[in-house]
């Protein structure tokens, strides 16, 4: 039960304390009424006294901070629907996260699939729970963009007309709404176009004209800055009062201003003042009238937008202290179900940090699904934000981990962070496969990323290029297939990438190396794709100054060969013909695992570093092999495949021995 001695705020927009206190008739103006002094005929009654804030102070008070922080909601809805919206285009119904409904439709001005200068984004709702409202809406939002620059900022006109709040509280006008973001620092500006009555239950409750709020954050120092000016006209005072920031209200982040000043006035005589205060009381804000100054909780006018991050409402506010430090959030957090490839996570702390280090381990993001590969992260600090990057491409539609991390702030804090979940985008799973991860001038292999899924609407577009240094020239840079060539004198391991793109504009970018192997050399190859056991999705590359090789043959065995290789770690490779066969050059198909295959069948075993097989199938084809008069191998040169428990990912694989043959045979 509300008592109507008590401000208080429902999760409505914050406004809401407005009208709990007008149900329980608290507020009003001067009284008007008492002796009018008629009948005296020679002394005409007197003037009406001017409506002042005595006796509603308070309720100016509240209603004005209430106002700021409810406009600025309003701001963070259309931010997280214009620059973090993942979807550009389009949609059907979707579901939102309390069971109700929400549809995009986007009327694209100059048909290019985003959104972009000129365009207009309507969001119809249906009983659906908006965080930045931190409430139900119904109804519709319309988004008449005037510029538009992706991830950067934006200027919209908002018509919020048809849009109801909780079923009740209708902003029956339009705000413009201007967004301006940098990797450490952005701006929020939201103005009322013209006059925006506020309507409870459809009744007109006060009018806001002149609105303009400033939010600027700063996530290098963690601190905000917050200004307020305009009028409200107020249908329970019967006036008007002006807003004006004396000082603006700055704190750090998610926690309560410690700084600022705001005046309220319906005249230059009728004035209240507004002040946040240090450390002791906080949570509250003090106002003062006349002689008369008290406090008032910042809970009861504000939800918080005012130091909230990146368009988030904060989960908590904590009072203000010099030594306080903690993790406040991840910037552009709705990022994380729908992770990119190769993005990063920005951890925003309340204050600046010093140091980062991981308890155990390495700096990694952990793949919380099978094959459980961790990809190794590379650290940033950039005042009070923490930057982790993956130093390889994640896996498409795989979630992972940001492994903990300890970080230390500048005050001496520390804080241990944990993030659970980021799920990577599904929109586009690169394939890319290489014909083998090897060349030389004149031998180079293959490359095909025809294969990539494609869950975007409409096509993909592809466009190859060289990360390294040597003069690559592809045949085909933008299709999906291309060979490529080298000028003869490069001897260097080649970094080679293909930028994927969606029509939406979401992109991926899938890396190899492609190493140099010398004529005549010796040298096993492997690449081994996730969910391989042998190699454990990794593609391995070793040379005679790696270790050390030997290839074997038998006089008793005509049909086997073995090659072996022992450095930092080991490898084997057996190949056998069918029992009544001599092995020589030729393609060996449905080979089984040597020596458990049938003796009508070919013999294969690939393995290493403590790893084999129970079952394996595959193939391999001899391009050459020579023997010396002692009858040893003087050349070989093998391609093989070979899949584990026979439906596993398989594994390519070359082997060369003093051989020149090709890497990548035509």
């Amino acid at each position: 039960m509300i008592a109507c001695n008590l401000a208080y705020k429902t999760s409505i927009l914050s406004l809401s304390s407005l009208f709990i206190l007008t149900a329980c008739g608290g507020g009003g103006g001067s009284d008007s009424g008492g002796n009018s002094n008629i009948g005296s005929g020679s002394n005409p009654p007197p003037a009406a006294p001017a409506v002042t804030l005595s006796g509603y102070d308070s309720q100016a008070a509240l209603s004005s901070l209430s106002a700021m922080d409810s406009l600025l909601q309003i701001g963070f809805m259309s931010q997280n629907t214009l620059v973090l919206n993942s979807t550009s285009g389009s949609t059907g119904e979707l579901s939102c996260s309390n069971g109700g409904l929400f549809e995009q439709v986007h009327a694209d001005n100059d048909s290019n699939g985003e959104f972009s200068d000129g365009d207009t984004v309507t969001i119809n709702y249906r009983e659906c729970y908006v965080a930045s409202l931190d409430d139900v809406a119904d109804g519709s939002v319309v988004y008449d963009i005037e510029l538009f620059a992706e991830d950067e900022s934006f200027t919209a006109n908002v018509d919020i007309s048809d849009l109801i709040i909780d079923g009740v509280i209708n902003l029956d006008g339009v705000i413009r709404v201007k967004y301006e973001g940098e990797t450490s620092e952005s701006s929020l500006i939201v103005n009322t176009v013209g006059n925006v009555p506020l309507n409870f239950n459809s009744q007109k409750v006060m009018t806001f004209s002149n609105f303009e709020i400033v939010k600027q954050d700063d996530y290098q120092t963690a601190k905000y800055r917050v200004g307020v000016s305009g009028s409200i006209n107020d249908e329970e005072l019967g006036a008007t009062y002006r807003i004006s920031q004396l000082q603006g209200f700055s704190g750090y982040l998610n926690e309560y201003p410690n700084e600022g000043e705001l005046s309220i006035s319906t005249s230059s005589t009728d004035v209240a003042t507004v002040t946040a205060n240090f450390v002791e009381n906080s949570t509250f804000f003090n106002v003062s009238y006349g002689s008369d100054t008290y406090l008032m909780q910042w809970d009861d006018a504000i939800e918080g937008a005012m130091m909230g991050v990146s368009a988030q409402l904060p989960d908590y506010i904590v009072p203000f202290r010099s030594d306080n430090f903690a993790f406040v959030t991840v910037a552009n957090k709705p990022s994380l179900d729908k992770f990119g490839l190769s993005d990063s996570v920005t951890l925003v702390f309340s204050r600046p940090v010093e140091s980062v280090s991981p308890p155990y381990g390495e700096f990694a993001f952990g793949a919380n699904e099978y094959p459980y590969v961790d990809v190794p992260a590379s650290i940033e600090i950039n005042g009070a934000m923490v930057i982790a990057s993956p130093e390889r491409a994640l896996q498409a539609d795989k979630n992972y981990t940001l492994v903990d991390i300890e970080v230390v702030a500048t005050n001496g804090q520390n804080e241990y962070v944990y993030l659970s979940s980021i799920q990577t985008s599904n929109e586009i799973i690169p394939a890319i496969t290489s014909q083998s991860k090897l060349y030389r001038f004149n031998d180079t292999p293959l490359l095909n990323a025809a294969e990539t899924t494609n869950n975007s609407n409409g096509e993909l577009s592809f466009q190859w290029r060289e990360a390294s240094n040597a003069g690559v020239v592809f045949d085909n840079p933008t299709g999906a297939e291309t060979s490529f060539n080298v000028p003869e004198e490069t001897t260097d391991d080649l970094s080679i990438e293909v930028v994927i793109t969606a029509p939406s504009g979401y992109s991926v970018i899938e890396g190899m190396t492609i190493s140099y192997v010398e004529p005549m050399s010796t040298i096993l190859s492997f690449d081994s794709p996730q969910g391989d056991y042998i190699g454990g999705g990794q593609s391995r590359f070793f040379t005679d100054a790696d270790g050390v090789f030997n290839v074997n043959s038998y006089e008793e065995s005509a049909n086997y060969l073995d090659v072996s290789f022992n450095g930092n770690d080991w490898w084997n490779l057996d190949l056998a013909a069918p029992s009544d066969e001599i092995i020589g050059v030729g393609v060996y198909e449905g080979a089984r695992r040597y020596p458990f295959q049938s003796p009508t069948s070919p013999g294969l075993s690939f393995t290493g570093s403590g790893r084999g097989c129970n079952q394996s199938s595959g193939r391999f084809e001899i391009f050459e092999l020579s023997y010396n008069e002692s009858g040893e191998v003087e050349s070989l040169a093998v391609d093989f495949e070979q899949s584990c428990e026979l439906t596993n990912p398989t594994l390519k694989g070359q082997f060369r021995y003093n051989s020149n043959m090709p890497l990548n045979p035509q």
